[in-house]
């Protein structure tokens, strides 16, 4: 009824994720600033996102059995 993505396929948003965060520090180190609010804002929306792909896996793979 419901396949499942593999896992691999969420590495694809882990190099964006960490993309985003190498750019944030290194733009944050050169002009000795620190974090932008905007970036707190996108990490906090990442968390939260994460977040919930992981409780809905967890959910249907185990709870729902």
């Amino acid at each position: 009824m419901f396949k499942f993505i593999r896992p691999e396929f969420f590495d694809i948003f882990g190099i964006g994720v960490f993309l985003f965060i190498i750019f944030v520090s290194a733009m944050s180190l050169k002009t000795s600033l620190p974090i932008p609010s905007w970036a707190l804002i996108v990490l906090l929306i990442i968390g939260i996102l994460g977040f919930l792909v992981d409780v809905t896996i967890v959910y249907l793979t185990y709870a729902k059995k």
